[in-house]
């Protein structure tokens, strides 16, 4: 990293703001950051607006990463911009701390003895600051997957502003999805329904077979998302991997289930169907991801978010995710982050910065 001292002058505060903004724009295409003030000030003299500057400073996404990660010279480069930012005979205190583990990450101060605090003006920021560090990759895992899609009648129809039809998203994602997998390690098999359910592709690493069984899709007839999952359950108890392989289906639909029987009992029926995927997957850490596709009131938003969440309470860590595609467009992106979901992670931390600054009358 520049050392942060570079462009920082004596003094100089709007040079520093300007710094910290051109900072921030840079760290941004690596890192995320979300950041809530909670102040404590115990008496305000005149080093207030220094302390304010310096946690602007500190709570930067650079500086903030660089402790974090205990890079090398961070210390030495902390210590040289407080020296410059500081006011003369100023002293300090300033700690950052790891709100979920509890680690002091960053711990340093020039104060030395005991201080009458009637003889000098003391002020107190805390800053509580949120980071997502890049992407790493997870320790990788072979992943069954089985994607479950929505042939329905409605899917033949055309979403307004879109140049393509529903189902034609809807397959053009799916390869798309399959194009993320690794055919050396991965397996994928495909289920459609409407009315009925139809296994289309066994689980198999001959990606070229499954896109074609997509290619082949047409839309027509209503809409059993309770037996798009059982018959994807019946295909990972048939050829399902053991062992580290995980299982996942991905479902996608435009449309509230109606059959078998009336909504009501279809609704039911679903929920059911997924209850016993879970059962029968929890093994193979079974995942579900669900995607509503179109208006929201023509899907059941509720029924796929249950599904994803895993409606066993006594079953942990098989939690999917439920998306939401207003548009034909957007299922691209949503199985593209699907893909990155299973094979990496996002690691979080939140970060308490606390900063005290004393200086004598």
């Amino acid at each position: 990293m520049t050392s942060l001292m570079t462009n920082y002058n004596k003094g100089q505060m709007r040079i520093v703001e300007a710094m910290i903004a051109c900072t921030i724009l840079v760290a941004g295409l690596a890192v995320s950051i979300r950041i809530s003030n909670v102040y404590t000030v115990t008496e305000r003299g005149s080093i207030e607006k220094s302390a304010t500057n310096i946690v602007s400073v500190l709570e930067d996404l650079d500086v903030v990463s660089m402790i974090a990660n205990n890079e090398s010279s961070w210390e030495i480069e902390l210590r040289e911009l407080l020296r410059n930012l500081l006011p003369p005979d100023t002293f300090y205190q300033l700690t950052l701390r790891s709100a979920l583990t509890g680690k002091i990450i960053g711990d340093m101060t020039n104060m030395a003895g005991s201080y009458n605090s009637s003889g000098i003006d003391c002020v107190s920021e805390k800053r509580v600051v949120t980071i997502s560090l890049p992407l790493g990759r997870s320790e990788y895992k072979p992943l069954d997957v089985m994607l479950i899609v929505d042939m329905s009648g409605s899917m033949g129809d055309r979403l307004p502003g879109d140049v393509k039809k529903k189902i034609d998203g809807a397959k053009e994602a799916a390869k798309l999805f399959i194009d993320q997998l690794n055919a050396s390690i991965d397996k994928v098999g495909l289920v459609s329904f409407n009315q009925n359910a139809y296994l289309k592709s066994q689980l198999t690493n001959d990606f070229a077979a499954v896109k074609s069984a997509i290619d082949a899709l047409t839309a027509n007839g209503y809409t059993n998302i309770g037996d798009g999952i059982g018959y994807a359950t019946n295909e990972f108890i048939a050829r399902g991997r053991s062992g580290k392989t995980v299982w996942v289906m991905v479902l996608l639909s435009d449309g509230k289930a109606n059959r078998p029987n009336n909504e009501a009992y279809a609704r039911t029926y679903a929920l059911d169907k997924a209850k016993e995927a879970y059962e029968k997957g929890s093994n193979q850490s079974l995942r579900i991801y669900t995607i509503g596709l179109g208006a929201k009131d023509d899907i059941d938003e509720p029924l796929l978010k249950q599904i994803a969440q895993g409606p066993l309470d006594s079953i942990t860590g098989l939690e999917g995710k439920y998306y939401y595609a207003p548009s034909a467009e957007d299922l691209a992106d949503i199985y593209v982050n699907i893909a990155k979901d299973l094979m990496f992670k996002v690691e979080y931390d939140v970060i308490i910065l606390e900063l005290t600054l004393l200086k004598p009358r």
